[in-house]
C-alpha cells in the first residue's frame, strides 16, 4: 500500500488523498491557518459522529475499510516475516557500532522467531525445529 506524501521538497510526511501539502506546508503554501484548524475540526466531528453509531466498521472511510478487510484476508503472516528479514539486513549493512547492532540483532530476531512460531501455528506445523536452528544461529553470532 503506498500513501501521498507532501509536495514541498524533503518533507516527507502523508497526506490524504485528496490534499497536495501536510498541515504544516498547507499554511506556509497560502492557506489560512483557520482553514487548517476547520478542516481538523470537521474530520473530528465527522469521526465523533461515526463513533455514536457504535459500529467498529463505521469508525473509518470506505477506501480504508476495504484496505483493512483486504488485509485482514491475508492468512498468515509472510509480509510482515519478510519485512522482518529486511529490517534484519538492513541492520546489519548500515550500523558499525557493534554493541548497538548486536542489540538491534537481538531484538529484530526475537521478534522473527515469535512471527514464524506464529506462522507455523498458523499453518500447523510445528516451531521447534526452527526455534532450534535460530537459536544455533545466534549462539554462533555470539561467538
Amino acid at each position: 500500500m503506498t500513501g501521498r506524501r507532501c509536495a514541498t521538497p524533503r518533507c516527507g510526511r502523508f497526506v490524504r488523498l485528496e490534499e497536495v501539502w501536510c498541515a504544516t506546508h498547507r499554511v506556509a503554501a497560502g492557506e489560512e491557518p483557520g482553514a487548517v484548524f476547520e478542516t481538523a475540526l470537521a474530520r473530528r466531528e465527522d469521526f465523533q459522529r461515526r463513533l455514536a453509531v457504535g459500529e467498529y466498521r463505521a469508525l473509518f472511510e470506505t477506501r480504508l475499510r476495504e484496505v483493512i478487510t483486504q488485509a485482514a484476508a491475508e492468512q498468515g503472516l509472510a509480509d510482515e516475516i519478510g519485512a522482518l528479514r529486511f529490517v534484519l539486513a538492513r541492520l546489519l549493512a548500515e550500523e558499525e557500532d557493534t554493541v548497538r547492532l548486536a542489540a538491534g540483532v537481538a531484538r529484530v530476531a526475537s521478534v522473527a522467531i515469535q512471527a514464524a512460531r506464529a506462522q507455523r501455528a498458523i499453518s500447523g506445523e510445528r516451531a521447534e525445529a526452527l526455534t532450534g536452528a535460530i537459536a544455533r544461529l545466534l549462539i554462533e553470532l555470539d561467538e
